[in-house]
């Protein structure tokens, strides 16, 4: 079972810690989980490929080469995997292998001998975020499925990562899910037997969402136990942040509307800017992710008095 860590603010006697992995286990898992294959000293290691994949993310973005690579995409928006290969001294092939692991995690797009920067007033289309941070999204909604009991009222706005918290949430049967997603009422009703309610609105085609005035004079009628959400970035400054108004508006009027409010992010929204400011960090019960944030972050939501909540 998915052990999780749990920061409570407002009760600071509430803290679950767990050892860190030795370096040179993380060293070897990662070669092993890049190369396909398992290692001698990464067999004898109680940290193996499979048990360390949350933890290579974080080893990863932390490695010289790794950032090199994000802080030249940031200052150029465009990067030939030929110019890092002779910059950094390694092969065309390790640099390819660096593009897939960023765009696995939302850090730049791939293009023919090359990457761009991903725009931060656009979001990914559905089916390239569908295949991104697939591991994490499951953990993240493993967590924050330890909040449910039956008979509560839940809302789920659209989004991955709420995706997979209905895939966990099938697991109960006497739930009230109200959610404006039609992927995520089919979901539930063919497998769980909770009731589920579909909020009106305006199709959006390209992640069958709905939204609109309909949408909001809807959602606001009822107060839910949780709203779970997702969220487009978080920025230390102006807080969560989405790519478009209804997503945003939408999010806003849950807040107010619910006991609590939970935002289910992976690691990779952390100093991801976007268009829209949609709450402050006060405004959020919860936040549930799959890496411990930042310290600069963690110490500004203690601050605001924001859960929170990790594998």
């Amino acid at each position: 079972m998915l052990r999780c860590q749990r920061f409570v603010v407002h009760d600071r006697s509430v803290r679950w810690v767990t050892s860190a992995p030795d370096a040179r286990d993380v060293t070897v898992a990662h070669r092993a989980h890049r190369d396909g294959r398992t290692s001698r000293r990464a067999r004898r290691s109680r940290y193996t490929a499979r048990t360390l994949v949350t933890g290579i993310d974080h080893f990863m973005l932390t490695q010289p080469r790794i950032q090199e690579i994000l802080r030249l995409l940031d200052a150029q928006q465009r990067v030939k995997a030929s110019d890092l290969a002779a910059l950094l001294l390694v092969s065309e092939e390790t640099i390819r292998r660096d593009f897939k692991y960023l765009e696995s995690i939302g850090k730049l797009r791939r293009i023919h001998g090359g990457a761009i920067a991903p725009r931060s007033s656009e979001e990914q289309p559905l089916q390239v975020r569908s295949r991104l941070q697939t591991k994490a999204k499951t953990q993240i909604a493993t967590c924050a499925a330890g909040f449910v009991q039956e008979g509560m009222a839940i809302f789920l706005d659209t989004g991955t990562t709420t995706f997979a918290m209905a895939q966990a949430l099938t697991r109960f049967s006497r739930l009230r899910i109200v959610t404006n997603s039609l992927d995520i009422a089919q979901l539930v009703a063919q497998q769980s037997d909770n009731h589920v309610v579909v909020t009106p609105g305006d199709v959006r085609r390209n992640d069958n969402a709905l939204i609109g005035p309909h949408t909001l004079e809807f959602s606001r009628q009822f107060h839910y136990d949780i709203a779970f959400m997702g969220i487009g970035g978080i920025d230390l400054e102006l807080g969560f942040m989405d790519y478009e108004e209804p997503e945003a508006v939408l999010r806003r009027t849950l807040a107010r509307h619910c006991v609590r409010s939970v935002i289910l992010a992976d690691y990779g929204k952390f100093g991801h800017r976007t268009f829209i400011n949609t709450l402050p960090f006060s405004a959020v019960t919860t936040l549930v992710t799959n890496l411990p944030p930042p310290g600069d972050y963690r110490q500004r939501m203690e601050q605001e008095h924001v859960d929170i909540l990790y594998p």
